[in-house]
């Protein structure tokens, strides 16, 4: 009797170190959760791209919701510049790029010898290393274009050439002025020139640029970001049409008003810059605490990006836009679910996608490494020069 009794208890032992075992690997459960154990335990995160990241508590308003990602690790050393930063100083100068790739000079005036339309050149004067987000904005020139991929550019007197894509389909001309008084997009104007519409009256983050050579150079002060939508279309898509194809949809949503279809005409129209207004009243100081470095948004309860940075000082530099961006694509949406994306949606999403790799940057002073996969793409900048540093992390879901 004893053998078969002890055999029992071992089976019995074995048994319960086994489901503690298993149990260890559960995330965080809750008592009150009405799904099966299994469900929960199938949804364990990935690690995120650095260790050091953590995300904190939700903070939602009508459609969006956004988790701060935390760190507690010193910022980084690199004292980089943004691209609103370099043009309000008038230190940084983009200029439409020459057919053969060059720029040149006609009686101390830069200016192009033709134009391309996914490629633009900047020259920084800002003796700091510039910092261009995909999705920024580039308002003026023969069209306006948005940046195409992450990247740096160091300073110095020649002209980089750098991808973008056009997010203006109606337009290619550069008889206008433009750069005088330019808005972030927040303040409608009257159109000013060439049927536009986008309006050169002051936005909040209006000013005045350098001297323009007849819209070849384009000098704006803040511009908006494209909606994570868009971003997608250029960086994982990196389809022109697809582009395109987004900012229609998006100005055919909301109703907008825009004779040459250019994303621009959406932020500048009251009744979605109203709406906007609700959200960045929503959401104002409620991310500034010093450790913070980067978001992960959801709309309708589905997690649509993560951006995060080097350093709070640069997230703080890109937040307001990316919060207008953010807010933009929930005004946007016409999925009607009022569902909640959960915390451990959000953990997920700051790993890499999984899926297929690639890399591609400037030797020296820049790495981007992607990764895609069906449902999302991944991007990491990082600024190689002296010690490698991850200066921002985006993940987008594709549509």
């Amino acid at each position: 009797m004893k053998a078969p009794t002890m055999f029992v208890a071992g089976v019995l032992l074995s048994g319960l170190a086994l489901a503690c075992s298993w149990s260890s690997r559960v995330l965080e459960a809750s008592p009150l959760s009405s799904q099966p154990l299994k469900a929960i335990v199938v949804k364990a995160a990935g690690s995120p791209v650095r260790a050091d990241w953590r995300v904190g508590a939700p903070i939602a308003f009508e459609r969006l919701t956004v988790f701060p990602v935390i760190s507690d690790q010193p910022t980084a050393s690199v004292d980089f510049i943004t691209l609103d930063q370099g043009l309000r100083s008038g230190k940084v100068i983009i200029t439409e790029l020459g057919a053969n790739g060059q720029t040149r000079r006609i009686n101390r005036r830069q200016i192009s010898d033709g134009a391309e339309v996914n490629r633009l050149a900047l020259t920084n004067n800002s003796g700091k290393a510039l910092v261009l987000i995909a999705g920024e904005m580039i308002l003026g020139g023969k069209q306006d274009r948005i940046v195409g991929h992450d990247c740096v550019i160091e300073a110095g007197n020649v002209p980089v050439p750098f991808d973008v894509f056009c997010v203006e389909h109606g337009r290619w001309s550069g008889d206008s002025m433009f750069g005088q008084g330019r808005g972030d997009g927040s303040g409608a104007g009257a159109g000013n020139g060439g049927g536009r519409g986008t309006g050169s009256g002051s936005g909040s983050g209006g000013g005045a640029g350098p001297a323009q050579d007849q819209g070849r150079i384009i000098a704006m002060t803040v511009a908006p970001m494209a909606l994570p939508n868009i971003r997608e279309k250029a960086q994982a898509k990196k389809s022109q049409g697809d582009v395109w194809n987004a900012v229609s949809e998006t100005v055919m949503v909301t109703a907008t008003s825009s004779e040459t279809l250019t994303l621009n005409s959406v932020y500048q129209d009251k009744r979605v810059n109203t709406r906007i207004n609700n959200y960045e009243r929503a959401f104002k100081n409620k991310l500034s605490a010093g450790n913070i470095v980067g978001v992960v948004a959801a709309v309708g309860g589905k997690i649509v990006s993560a951006d995060v940075f080097a350093s709070h000082a640069l997230f703080q530099a890109y937040w307001p836009k990316m919060l207008k961006s953010y807010a933009l694509e929930a005004v946007s949406t016409i999925d009607p679910s009022k569902q909640q994306a959960n915390r451990i949606d959000a953990e997920a999403f700051l790993a890499r996608s999984q899926g297929t790799s690639d890399s591609d940057g400037k030797e020296g002073v820049y790495r981007i490494a992607e990764n895609q996969s069906s449902t999302d793409a991944s991007f990491e900048l990082q600024y190689t020069k002296k010690n490698p540093t991850l200066v921002h992390f985006n993940r987008v879901a594709k549509k």
